[in-house]
């Protein structure tokens, strides 16, 4: 999918994110608050931000958080978050995850919500998450999942999130977050799909992304006719009202770019 498309998507998409989404990925913050360690000093960047939950979450923990997006749209829901909130220690511009716009080394911290499978490249954003990280910085993710050596699961997962929102690309499999850690040449802290589940009803799942109609009765025709496997790994289950209860498995990582390699009891 291309920027345009990602961009489109939100900016039609950003009056759905209201405060059930957040309790949806409730659980998702609660782990990257734990394992972000931030610090009154600290300057942070939060990718991906939509209408800035994560960002202005960690706003009064931290010096500064700035807040990039695709979406204009979800921008300026995000500020009026953190008008109305009084928060005056984040700012928000837009910009792809890919081509993060400031120089190396500028922040203590990077953080990504429920956003990656949306991105062109996942791997690239991390090399950018990388690259704008102090030495002894931290990146923290938390995102939708498929477990790893299922490619059924992973397949049917795909199939359904792209035909809901055409601005997904795709949900990695712990074993390719951690090939992007490696390759960006941070250290891996923590990785964890342990108690990571997010319960979501079919009925809201699509009014998110705005599916109704002919293409949401094929939507829900996939969920009821999935397969044992699929069913099993997604706890798919009809519930009252002809809605049906899922749950997408969620992956959350911390990693660490090393401190700078010291030469004479100098940094280089």
């Amino acid at each position: 999918m291309t920027i345009r498309t990602s961009r489109e998507q939100f900016d039609r998409q950003a009056v759905h994110y209201n405060a059930q989404w957040n309790d949806w990925n409730k659980e998702s913050l609660v782990w990257m608050t734990e394992h972000a360690h931030a610090e009154p000093s600290h300057r942070l960047l939060d990718v991906a931000t939509g209408t800035g939950f994560t960002a202005l979450h960690f706003a009064p923990q931290v010096a500064e958080v700035v807040g990039i997006d695709v979406s204009g749209g979800m921008l300026g829901q995000a500020r009026e978050r953190a008008k109305t909130a009084g928060i005056a220690n984040a700012t928000f511009r837009v910009a792809p995850a890919e081509s993060i716009p400031f120089p190396r080394m500028t922040f203590d911290l990077v953080t990504c919500r429920i956003a990656a499978h949306h991105f062109n490249s996942a791997p690239g954003f991390v090399v950018e998450a990388a690259r704008v990280l102090k030495p002894g910085g931290r990146l923290v993710v938390a995102d939708s999942t498929v477990p790893d050596n299922e490619p059924e699961v992973d397949r049917w997962q795909n199939h359904v999130e792209l035909l809901r929102d055409p601005s997904h690309v795709r949900n990695y499999t712990p074993a390719e977050w951690r090939g992007f850690v490696e390759r960006a040449e941070l250290r891996l802290e923590e990785m964890t799909t342990t108690g990571g589940s997010i319960p979501i009803t079919f009925v809201d799942w699509l009014r998110k992304s705005g599916c109704h109609g002919e293409p949401a009765a094929e939507r829900r025709r996939l969920f009821l006719e999935a397969s044992g496997k699929v069913r099993q790994a997604f706890r798919i289950e009809p519930i009252e009202d002809g809605d049906i209860a899922f749950q997408w498995m969620r992956l959350a990582l911390s990693a660490i770019k090393p401190p700078r390699p010291v030469a004479e009891g100098l940094e280089v």
